[in-house]
């Protein structure tokens, strides 16, 4: 048989060449066509109402299978910050709201500081971590990593977010079509991480605002309003359930004298300090509020006429026993104390209950103050 001529055999080399293009562009096509597919998954699951830890997370998991990742996690942080939090980490979930140092992760700072992706395709070489290295070779500490890659997002005004990726050296090396796809990613689930976090920032702002209106700005304690509409709900409860409810409505005795002999601000920080020593008086089930001026009321849910009044012997013991420090001068301050309970028959609703409340208190008063009435 004989050999083959060197035309003919240039020609055969030539096809097996123009073979292996078309093969390698055929699977590069492929693998296009793939990340695509795994973009709009990833980007269609991001899309739906969820809040920004789901989505972080979810991120974090689609990217870590998709590009076979040892490590992928979202670290929130401001550039020039020297610390950031763990928003999520997909391997190691317990790690999330850990506070991190950002000298231990020189990309993280080179992104938030850039703005930009940052990839270090091979950590042995990077500049970036030559320092952590000798750190590492002096404290013998073994790191099991080959590439690095830092991809920040914004969120809201300076805040930002950065995910951070990683591969063992047992993987191959990042390259530069997985930050093409990573960052399409990140670009795509931008709008959704940003109307996630505005939906969240509304609701919070919306929450304070809704606690400011419930508030006392003095003691932080329910104001009256609130105290109202908390009193009606409990007066439905227990007209329901004919269960048991006392109301205590103190009085500071004599508070007059107190702002006008120390002022105004002392008797604020003696109203805070009456406000923090009730607040640690009370049972969780129980509402506190300030009703006005040097007045508070106190309902005390399943409590009968008994409990109540021995609940109101502690309070005022505990006011008498106290000594309010204010600059200068140690104060010490008695209370009288109005109690009504219900069911009672002539109680059948809140203003009943008040009017009870007032009517005792005015007892206690007029029995010279300092005491506790029914």
């Amino acid at each position: 048989m004989g050999s083959m001529d060197a035309p003919a055999f240039d020609e055969v080399h030539t096809l097996k060449a123009a073979l292996r293009m078309v093969e390698a562009e055929l699977q590069r096509v492929r693998d296009e066509g793939e990340s695509r597919r795994h973009l709009v998954d990833i980007l269609h699951e991001v899309m739906g109402d969820l809040p920004t830890d789901e989505i972080f997370h979810l991120l974090a998991r689609r990217l870590a299978h998709a590009l076979k990742l040892s490590h992928a996690s979202v670290i929130r942080a401001t550039p020039g910050a020297r610390t950031g939090i763990v928003a999520t980490a997909f391997e190691q979930p317990h790690m999330q709201d850990l506070e991190i140092d950002l000298d231990k992760y020189p990309e993280l700072i080179a992104a938030l500081q850039g703005k930009i992706p940052v990839l270090i395709p091979d950590l042995e070489l990077c500049t970036l971590y030559a320092p952590l290295r000798l750190t590492w070779e002096r404290d013998g500490t073994q790191v099991n990593i080959r590439s690095v890659m830092a991809l920040p997002f914004p969120i809201d005004g300076e805040d930002m977010g950065v995910f951070l990726l990683r591969r063992t050296k047992e993987t191959p090396k990042f390259e530069a079509s997985d930050v093409d796809f990573a960052s399409n990613v990140v670009r795509g689930a931008g709008t959704a991480i940003q109307r996630a976090h505005a939906i969240e920032s509304a609701r919070a702002d919306n929450q304070r605002l809704e606690a400011l209106a419930q508030t006392d700005s003095l003691t932080q304690l329910l104001n009256r309003r609130a105290l109202m509409v908390r009193l009606a709900t409990e007066m439905e409860r227990v007209r329901r359930y004919n269960s048991p409810l006392g109301m205590l409505l103190l009085d500071l005795d004599h508070f007059k004298v107190v702002n006008d002999t120390c002022g105004h601000l002392a008797g604020d920080d003696v109203l805070s300090a009456v406000a923090a020593l009730l607040q640690r008086s009370v049972r969780v089930v129980d509402i506190l509020a300030r009703y006005g001026g040097e007045e508070f009321v106190i309902i005390l849910p399943e409590t009968g006429r008994d409990g109540a009044m021995a609940f109101a012997e502690r309070i005022r013991h505990r006011i008498g026993a106290h000594r309010f420090l204010i600059p200068g001068n140690e104060i010490r301050i008695t209370a009288s104390i109005g109690v009504a309970t219900y069911p009672s028959l002539q109680l059948d609703s809140v203003e009943d209950l008040f009017r009870a409340a007032d009517a005792a208190l005015y007892r206690a008063k007029d029995g010279g103050r300092n005491l506790v009435s029914s």
